[in-house]
């Protein structure tokens, strides 16, 4: 969400109490990341890696039966073991207001902090993690109403098998026909470090084990859970064809936001209603996140949903591009559409994220070639509609058209070759630029 930028809100507690934030003016404070990664973070020292976790059960009364398979199982891996942990319940509160029904299993797990910086006090402060299958509350308030099913004393958010585990606890104990696998929390795409964070990062920041995971790891947590109806990033700057590329061969639809996103995030129980009203296929899911998001916002806006099945034939469009530029020598031309094209945030590692389809527009537009333009415009067109099958933006990102791709004018860090799409033309693509 702003998932990583309400830290800086954090920061301000003298002036303004972290309970004072005004969530639901959907507060944006993108820009704020280059400060707010360093929060409680300064020695960049690493952590000693935690062991995995094993489950303990409240109590073997408490802990499921397997249900009755369903329709569907949404599963949302809440991780506000950070700076997020406050928008854990606005999030659950809003999934409280329509609960589970006949045809949806709507299960998460959420991870609180104990005692760290920004930690949030209500619902008893309890720490560790909680799992719950989210029933309908008559008037949702401070703690959580839906019954406890099982909880975890000791549990690292940030460590990539146990958010395989409760995806196998999840589908294990409520059964369906499809399934949604959400990461909640702090979001960076896929650049390559957080200082005083232990490895490559992505998403799930865990501020207690100093743990987050990477893009590979969570085409892992795919694979282990072996197939996912729609994968969603509740989090910042995930949307982007690294990570799409990266769960593609076990997730039919990715959704996620090219900037990032206020501390509210998701309007979850917008979202539970309109795919209830819906045909309830995986496209009406996937849409329903991405129609019910924007709304809430009046700037600082984008979120989109990624058919994965059209990937393997966007990197043969994107190969052929990047072989036109190459063979046109237009490398000048493309660097000076890489500075122009629209990024997702003003300072820092971030500004290196930027949309693809406007920046191929611009190399539509100045390339001297008319095999890059038609080459670009082919791509463009395959982008719109047949890729990104849903976009919505506020109006100040009108350029942003649903996926963000790594275009940065230094060389790229090393890190990046460990991902699938590193087999793609376009690593060269970024060093020709930079000739």
């Amino acid at each position: 969400m702003n998932r990583t930028y309400t830290i800086a809100l954090l920061a301000l507690t003298a002036i303004l109490p972290a309970a004072a934030i005004a969530q639901d003016a959907g507060f944006d404070l993108s820009g704020a990341y280059s400060s707010a990664s360093g929060y409680s973070r300064s020695s960049g020292a690493q952590a000693v890696p935690a062991p995995v976790p094993v489950p303990v059960p409240v109590n073997e009364a408490a802990a499921p039966q397997r249900a009755a398979p369903k329709e569907w199982t949404i599963m949302v891996y809440i991780d506000g073991k950070n700076s997020l942990e406050q928008f854990a319940y606005t999030n659950v509160h809003q999934m409280e207001q329509v609960g589970s029904n006949a045809n949806v299993n709507v299960v998460v797990e959420v991870g609180r902090m104990n005692g760290q910086y920004g930690d949030y006090t209500g619902d008893g402060n309890w720490t560790g993690c909680r799992r719950y299958l989210i029933k309908k509350a008559a008037n949702p308030t401070d703690g959580i109403s839906s019954p406890v099913l099982q909880t975890i004393q000791s549990c690292d958010m940030g460590d990539y098998h146990h958010a395989i585990d409760f995806g196998k606890w999840a589908m294990q104990h409520f059964p369906a026909q499809h399934y949604m696998y959400v990461l909640w929390n702090h979001g960076g795409g896929w650049v390559p470090n957080t200082p005083g964070y232990t490895n490559v990062k992505a998403i799930g920041y865990d501020d207690q084990t100093k743990h987050v995971m990477s893009t590979p790891q969570m085409g892992a947590i795919m694979r282990a859970l072996g197939h996912i109806d729609v994968y969603g990033s509740d989090a910042c700057l995930m949307q982007m064809a690294e990570v799409a590329y990266e769960l593609k061969d076990n997730v039919d639809y990715v959704v996620g936001s090219e900037k990032t996103e206020p501390g509210n995030g998701w309007d979850y129980a917008a979202l539970l209603r309109r795919f209830y009203a819906s045909g309830m296929s995986a496209q009406d899911l996937a849409n329903a996140v991405t129609d019910t998001y924007t709304p809430q916002y009046s700037s600082g806006a984008t979120f989109s949903t990624i058919r994965t099945a059209a990937l393997p034939d966007f990197v043969q469009k994107l190969n052929s591009f990047v072989g036109a530029a190459e063979a046109a020598n237009d490398g000048q031309t493309a660097a000076a559409a890489r500075d122009s094209s629209q990024n997702f945030e003003d300072q820092g590692s971030f500004t290196d994220y930027k949309d693809l389809y406007d920046f191929l527009s611009l190399m539509a537009s100045t390339s001297k070639s008319a095999d890059v333009k038609a080459k670009a415009r082919d791509l463009m067109s395959y982008i719109n509609g047949t890729l990104v099958i849903d976009n919505k933006v506020s109006s100040d990102y009108s350029r942003a058209h649903g996926i963000s791709i790594e275009i940065p004018d230094q060389p790229l860090d090393s890190s990046y070759t460990a991902m699938l799409f590193a087999g793609t033309r376009w690593p060269e693509f970024i060093q020709f630029m930079q000739n």
